[in-house]
Order: structure tokens, then sequence, then C-alpha cells
């Protein structure tokens, strides 16, 4: 079988008796899959699930027992309404039903537990909070620091979504606790189609809300599905945070993370989140002509409040044919209607002229066999710098990258990192001298002007004003303001 249908879905936010009925919620989705043959495109039968994260709402009570009751019994009415839509679309197999965790589906009691509230308050304290790998953590709502005092307490802010996860797939599938084992695969031999479900939650808490896939989940997951058995098989990988934000927003995921995913093979990825719907393609910088395609599904139960301004509930659709490498992704809203009972249509795509479908193409060698030894390699050396980086460890990570090719752009940025993590403003003048990109640029300016080496940095401006990109970037524009006002 070449061809799968895929509904995707996600942020369901359950509350307890947020909907009138379930049974009715599932009968809408009922409804608008009977309509699909209808519509003028027709589109299949779902044939597997995705839900992309955000589970249930979660719970801010602040008294710690009633939270995670409150918390429990949210998780009940999920698993409720997930269990009519296996039974009414695929007769009771829950294990065509993909769940992964949401930073909603993180226990917020649990997290505050494990945390303590610093006393005396180190000046540099602040830079250490920008670090989302590290233990500490600022609370604006108190303005004051937090440290991590047990970590034991604080991984299990994952106990209620692996309580959930148990009980749905009827303990035939269970979900760790342990940051590095929080993922899970997904076989359909029947279509040569593989899902892995990573947790993008890494570090995410009450107070960091940065999105963040533990380094070892995908090096694990590789270990365990780069064997002959799945040549050929199409990857799809699921997490829950988008990888775009704009400078307001913090609570998305590096999209270096994806660099990853490509190398390891897979081809299609699928998150939730952002309450929109997002479609984007991501090119392998080591080699171009490998890429993922990137569907960002819409909310499925949230409440209008949480909703971007010109969006509506939804889902989507992904049609894969194998044999011809083509892809369809169909759109689906809600219309307005009372709470609980929405009647779904198809939506419209703004990348595609507002039609409410939008046709793409896998390229044909990346559904063979993944075989790049030397960039592979490369990757998996960058995984450990990932690792490295997650604790802090800037120098054995810098050793490591001074071994490594300097002109490639991974290696390049991390090691640029390594410097302002050490505040190596020289060694980071003297590795730049020249800068390639943007980036690149802002570093060795700031590392300049840091320095009082106004002449150097006068000249760095000059050189590179005839770069276009650079020149038209925010931070030339910055520092050339910068140095307008300084005078001299």
């Amino acid at each position: 079988m070449s061809q799968i249908t895929i509904m995707q879905l996600s942020d369901l936010h359950k509350e307890i008796s947020a909907f009138p009925s379930n049974k009715a919620f599932v009968s809408s989705i009922i409804s608008d899959i009977a309509r699909y043959g209808n519509d003028k495109i027709h589109i299949p039968k779902p044939e597997i699930m995705v839900v992309c994260g955000d589970i249930v709402q979660g719970s801010n009570n602040p008294d710690f027992a009633e939270a995670l009751h409150e918390i429990e019994q949210q998780y009940v009415e999920a698993n409720d309404i997930l269990n009519q839509v296996s039974s009414v679309l695929f007769g009771g197999n829950k294990h065509r039903i993909v769940i992964v965790p949401g930073n909603h589906d993180i226990s917020w009691p649990h997290s505050r537990r494990s945390m303590e509230k610093l006393v005396s308050v180190d000046p540099n304290l602040n830079n250490f909070c920008r670090r989302p790998q590290g233990d500490i953590r600022q609370s604006w709502a108190d303005f004051s620091f937090y440290r991590i005092s047990d970590h034991a307490l604080y991984d299990q802010r994952f106990v209620p979504f692996a309580r959930f996860y148990s009980n749905f797939y009827d303990n035939q599938r269970t979900y760790s606790l342990n940051p590095e084992e929080q993922y899970d695969v997904f076989r359909f031999p029947e279509c040569k189609t593989l899902f892995v479900g990573f947790s993008s939650c890494f570090w995410n808490d009450h107070l960091n809300t940065i999105g963040m896939i533990h380094p070892e989940c995908i090096a694990n997951c590789y270990n365990q599905i780069s064997s002959g058995e799945f040549d050929n098989w199409l990857k799809i990988a699921v997490w829950h945070h988008d990888v775009h934000g704009i400078p307001t927003r913090s609570d998305f995921m590096d999209e270096r993370t994806i660099q990853f995913l490509i190398d390891k093979g897979f081809h299609i990825g699928l998150h939730g989140h952002l309450h929109r719907d997002e479609i984007f393609e991501v090119k392998f910088s080591a080699d171009q002509s490998l890429k993922m395609l990137v569907f960002g599904c819409g909310s499925f139960g949230a409440t209008r409040e949480a909703i971007p301004l010109g969006a509506s509930n939804q889902y989507s659709i992904l049609e894969v044919d194998r044999s011809s490498n083509r892809l369809r992704y169909h759109l689906r809203k809600a219309l307005e209607q009372a709470p609980g009972l929405p009647i779904w249509m198809p939506g419209n795509i703004r990348q595609n002229r507002d039609k409410s479908y939008i046709d793409a193409h896998l390229r044909k060698h990346i559904i063979r066999e993944h075989k790049m030894p030397a960039k592979s390699m490369l990757t998996r050396e960058l995984m450990e710098i990932e690792i490295l980086f997650s604790r802090k460890e800037y120098t054995e990570a810098l050793i490591k990258l001074k071994t490594m090719d300097q002109e490639n752009p991974f290696v390049r940025r991390y090691i640029v990192e390594c410097f302002c993590g050490l505040d190596m403003d020289n060694e980071l003048i003297n590795f730049i001298q020249k800068p390639k990109t943007v980036t690149e640029f802002a570093y060795l300016a700031e590392a300049l002007w840091r320095r009082n080496r106004i002449e150097e940095l006068k000249k760095l401006v000059e050189t590179v004003s005839s770069d276009q990109e650079i020149a038209d970037s925010e931070p030339f524009k910055r520092m050339t303001k910068k140095l307008a006002d300084r005078g001299n």
C-alpha cells in the first residue's frame, strides 16, 4: 500500500466539562469525515491520527493536591474523547493514534515544588536565566530567582501525562520520566511508514516556556530506527512546539533541531502549539537537495480567547502517495457555533491563495535509504556538542569543536557561542575576523564594542556595508547608530 491518509490535530486543551458532551464533539468529526466525499476535493478517510500535544489545559491551582486532581480529571475527559475517536475511526485500535505531550501537559504543581526561591541574588543570575538548559529560573510575577533543587521531583512533572499515556494504550505503551528517553516509535508496516513522537518539553516548566527536544532522544531514536528494516520507509517526526517566533516570544523550538531530524532521515515534521496552521520547508544545510516538510496544526479545542486573530479551531488532513512522492495537505476549520458543537468545513490556506489544500512533493531520493556517512558523522559529533551545551560545559565543547571543520556553519556558530558563554571576547574577535552572516556580524560587533576597540569596529562597519544582507539587518543599523551617538 503506497497511499496513507493522516489526520493531524493538536491543542485539545481539554478541561473538566469544557464541552457539553464528548459524544457530540466526536460526532462533529464523524460528520465532517462523511462530507469528505461530497467536497469538490475528495479526501480519503483517515487511517492514522496524530495528536501534537496540549492534551489538557493543566492547572494553576496553588494547592498541590487539588491541582493534581484537576489535571487527572482533565485527562479522564481527554481519554474518553480519544477512545471514542479510536472506536469510530479505527475500530478501537488505539495504536493508530500517535500522541506527544505539549507544554500544557507539564504538571506545574510538580515544577513549582521542585524549585527553591533564592534569597541572595547574584547579579550574574540574569545571564544564567537566558540559558534554557540551566537550573536557574526568573519569575516576573514576584521579581525573584528560583533554582531547581530537586531534579527527581522536577522530572515528575511528566507523571500525569505518563499515567494518561499508559492508560490510553492499555499499558501496552509507557512514557518514561527520563528526559533522554521521552520518545516513542509507531510502526505501520502495511504502508512502510514510521512515526516518532518526541517531547519538545525538555526543561519546559511554569517559568521556562522554551521548546526543546533532548538531543539524546534523537540519537537514541536513530539507533533504534537505523537498521535495514526501515530502509525505504517514510519517516515522520511529531513534536509540539513551533519553530518560528518573533522577538517578544520565547516559547518556540530552535529550528536547528530540524537539521538533526533531516540528517536522521525524517521526511515530514508535524507540530502544534501555534493555534493556527503553518506550512514551511527546511532544507538541509549540508546538502540542499535534502529537506523536511513541516506542517503546524491549528488548535482543535482551545477557547476563542486563545486563538490568534483571524484563525479558528482547526485540524488537518495529509494524503501521502509514496509511489509518486506527492503529498496533499487539507485544512479543516470550525464555523462559529455554540461551545462543543462545531461544524467543520474546508479552511483557507494563506500560502496557496486561500485554497483549502496545498500540494507538495517529497524528493525521490529522500524516500530511499538515507546514506550520508561523512555528514552523518559530523552530525553525531554536533549532537555531542549540543549535549555539552545543555550542561553548560563550554570548555569541553570548544575542545571538540576545534578538531572539526570550522568552515561548517553549525561548527562556526557553536564555536562563537562557546566563546560567548566563556566571556572570551578576544578569542571570538580573532576567530570571526570577517563575518559570513548577519549573526556573526552581530557577535563580532558587540564584542568589539565591549572591548572598546572602536577603530576596529568602525573599520568592520565600513567593510561589511557593501554586503547588502548585513547592511540591511537590524544589528548593523543598531551598531551604526551606537557609533554615531558615541561620536568622534
